[in-house]
């Protein structure tokens, strides 16, 4: 990500065209740093004057900045305008977005239908190894598994599991994670929550306290790993020998486990206990909370406030 910043502003040192693309770059960086406004006003003027191939990239970056800060409408929209272009992995991710849009709103069947369609294009992005076809591949796994073709959820997830890119996305991380879940039970209400874990091994025991410490912000597993100096490949193994799960299910369940006792203990309002336990996705909070308790976290207040 920095390297990508230093590009980003090294080729806004240029004349056009190389400034508008590194706009463009700077505008990524900033996205994945959680400073949403910032990107958007790079991403506009980048979809206003960039050479073509950028505009498309810049609107569908858009779409995801309007995602994630709620404004679902807007974020269609813009995908709607990219159903045209020439660029191949443009075109892949904006009916990505779109299906997961459907599936996000429950309807799954139909997310599904529309992620299988593009599944030949998807093959042929993913022959060049660009991590665009993985990204489909998550989005592909997870509607599988909420439909209970958990079989072939398990598959892809393997398949996102061996690539090289696994480390620089805990969303396939936690993607792998809630279909193997979903593997040990078909009941999404069932799966248990963590309570403090009992180790003797001291690593665990730090990351776990790390995590703890640690709900309101971003953590990778990378970061994880960091803490106690180990190669993300072998803490993984470490500590789902440990723990029985792995690191970022864990990491996801203490998230949601501290926002169901915040629903119920404080008068916070929904969208301060996302930021509280470190979601950046109003959508993906809700997605995640209805997973493991069958219900929205509105529900879950109101049930648990009444009874």
């Amino acid at each position: 990500m920095q390297s990508q910043h230093e590009l980003g502003l090294l080729l806004q040192s240029f004349g056009y065209p190389f400034s508008q693309v590194g706009k463009y770059y700077e505008s990524i960086y900033l996205f994945r740093s959680g400073q949403y406004d910032k990107a958007r006003e790079l991403l506009e003027c980048v979809a206003d004057s960039a050479p073509a191939p950028y505009r498309s990239k810049a609107l569908l970056s858009l779409a995801a900045v309007a995602e994630r800060i709620g404004r679902f409408e807007e974020s269609l929209r813009l995908r709607l305008q990219i159903s045209s272009v020439d660029d191949p992995v443009t075109l892949l991710e904006a009916h990505r977005g779109m299906a997961a849009r459907r599936g996000v709103e429950g309807e799954h069947r139909a997310a599904l239908r529309d992620l299988e369609r593009m599944i030949p294009l998807a093959h042929i992005i993913g022959k060049r190894g660009h991590p665009a076809y993985i990204t489909f591949l998550n989005s592909y796994a997870v509607e599988l598994s909420e439909i209970n073709r958990t079989q072939e959820a398990e598959q892809i997830a393997n398949v996102i599991a061996a690539s090289p890119f696994i480390g620089q996305y805990p969303e396939w991380q936690d993607t792998i994670a809630e279909v193997l879940a979903k593997r040990k039970t078909r009941s999404i209400i069932s799966v248990s929550l963590p309570k403090d874990t009992f180790t003797r091994n001291p690593r665990i025991q730090t990351v776990i306290a790390f995590m703890k410490a640690n709900l309101h912000r971003r953590v990778t597993l990378a970061d994880l790993a960091k803490v106690v100096h180990l190669s993300p490949g072998y803490f993984i193994h470490l500590f789902k020998a440990e723990t029985g799960v792995s690191p970022i299910a864990y990491l996801l369940r203490l998230r949601i486990e501290r926002a169901s006792q915040l629903l119920v203990t404080t008068f916070l309002s929904v969208k301060e206990i996302i930021a509280e336990v470190g979601y950046n996705s109003k959508s993906d909070f809700s997605l995640h909370f209805r997973k493991h308790f069958g219900m929205t976290p509105t529900e879950y207040r109101k049930q648990k406030f009444s009874g």
